[in-house]
């Protein structure tokens, strides 16, 4: 592991609190116990702790707290909105971790309507973003159900279910203004927010997906793309498993650049997004073992393009073939609602084992059918419910393990990740498709590339070390 000790520490925590204080203001720094749970709860795992949390409340006063935090020998553990699934944005030192929030950092939001960009401070959520932007007819097309800032989507590299047409966030990123562990405050602009600029090397780059190791992201120029003025949604039900691939190269050969979504999702999964609804409005109450979720949208007007006749006559024609069994239509928010159900249905049934994954197109069955195998020798109590972005190999294989089971331990959870990894890992695939690495993947992710290819952990500790060498940041250790 990384030192994490850092400078001998001129500064007592006592100091640190009090000097913090009178830079941020008495009520933006709390200490110890007095934390606010909000900010030491991840979505998924136990509560964590910090030695104190600091909202600084623009980017100079984020600049002072860390340099004062590398004088007192503290770690800084950077967290946004606190979405994040992998634990990276939360604490577990009482004495040598500081939480610094950048909720508060909201001083920027500069919109260019010729150049359809928007240079925007890193405590900004999505939700208000796309609300500001929505009377200019544009938005940021990074969707995804959760509401994260702007700066921890950058962190985490966010990809969300659009990414098939749109990207993710680093495809869709001009610029970034950061804070450097060392020297410990001092502030770059990395990029000029220009569409193409090869006239340095793309440091920016390293800080996107970096999980807040490398440095506090403080402010971000993205791209905007103009907001669809329709959108077409089905839910297909194949008559086979044979023919879901086949469904999907058809339709993106058919209409490509439409193609804004293309879920796929099991049996079970469906059943947890229907948690609490009537069942017989799908389907007529035979859901199907795998349905795949398509959307269409376009920037043309309805008069001008009809994406439900186009998905109309495709679905018509694909029923007499005998590719597909059954599809719902003309239910678009009903369809996504299902979707962005399936998670909360599945806490609803147990603890929820939640891998994030992504895989060759050519593999992704396989990878299904030989989990799913695995699963019933190893551990026959977990329910199998995947779902996720098939469009673009994005798969979340989660699981259930139901409370009338026992307690789910932690050597349980270590055996199943690395055998599942170690699937991953055969058929080309990756550990974490988009949720990012944090402590929970820290040992996965070490494990993974020591198999595949171990100059990348090399590689990594030494970008690491040049942008922090007294690990003062973050809660990744990228060497492993």
């Amino acid at each position: 592991m990384l030192n994490a000790a850092g400078p001998s520490g001129r500064v007592s925590r006592s100091s640190f609190i009090a000097e913090a204080r009178a830079i941020c203001g008495e009520a933006f720094v709390q200490e110890g116990a007095a934390i606010e749970p909000r900010f030491l709860q991840p979505a998924r795992y136990a509560a964590g702790q910090a030695a104190a949390l600091v909202r600084p409340g623009s980017r100079d006063e984020a600049a002072r707290v860390i340099a004062l935090a590398a004088a007192a020998g503290l770690r800084v553990v950077l967290q946004g909105a606190h979405t994040g699934l992998v634990r990276a944005g939360t604490p577990d030192d009482a004495q040598g971790e500081v939480l610094l929030s950048t909720e508060r950092l909201r001083e920027v939001f500069e919109l260019d309507l010729l150049d359809r960009t928007l240079r925007v401070s890193a405590g900004f959520r999505l939700s208000e973003i796309n609300e500001r932007l929505a009377p200019h007819g544009l938005w940021f097309p990074v969707d995804l159900s959760a509401d994260p800032s702007i700066g921890g989507m950058v962190a985490h590299n966010t990809g969300g279910t659009r990414m098939l047409r749109y990207g993710d966030v680093r495809a869709n990123t001009l610029a970034l203004e950061v804070v450097l562990a060392e020297p410990a405050g001092q502030v770059l602009r990395l990029g000029q927010g220009l569409q193409k600029d090869n006239s340095a090397l793309a440091l920016g780059q390293l800080f996107i997906g970096s999980s807040g190791s490398l440095g506090l992201v403080s402010e971000v120029t993205i791209k905007l793309a103009p907001l669809p003025r329709q959108r077409a949604v089905t839910l297909v039900a194949p008559a086979a498993l044979e023919h879901v691939f086949p469904l999907y190269a058809d339709v993106m050969q058919r209409w490509g650049g439409l193609v804004s979504a293309f879920e796929g999702i099991s049996r079970a999964a469906l059943e947890a997004g229907l948690h609490g609804q009537d069942v017989a409005r799908w389907f007529d109450g035979q859901l199907p073992d795998y349905a795949m979720l398509i959307e269409l949208s376009s920037e043309l007007p309805g008069d001008q393009l009809d994406l439900g006749g186009l998905l109309q006559g495709w679905l018509e024609a694909e029923f007499e073939s005998g590719r597909v069994r059954d599809a719902v239509l003309d239910a678009d928010e009903a369809i996504w609602g299902l979707r962005h159900r399936i998670s909360e249905g599945l806490r609803a049934q147990g603890k929820v084992i939640g891998l994030d994954l992504s895989l060759p197109r050519r593999h992704f069955m396989a990878f299904r059918e030989r989990g799913a195998a695995w699963l019933a020798q190893r551990f026959p109590q977990l329910r199998l419910a995947d779902f996720g972005h098939l469009g673009d190999g994005g798969m979340h294989f989660n699981m259930v393990w139901p409370a009338s089971a026992g307690a789910w331990t932690g050597e349980q959870e270590l055996t199943l990740r690395e055998g599942l990894y170690a699937l991953v890992a055969e058929l080309g695939g990756s550990i974490s498709a988009e949720h990012g690495v944090g402590p929970q993947l820290q040992a996965a992710y070490r494990a993974h590339w020591a198999m595949v290819e171990p100059g990348v952990l090399a590689w990594a500790m030494a970008v690491q070390k040049l942008w922090d060498p007294h690990a003062r940041m973050g809660k990744v250790d990228w060497g492993g």
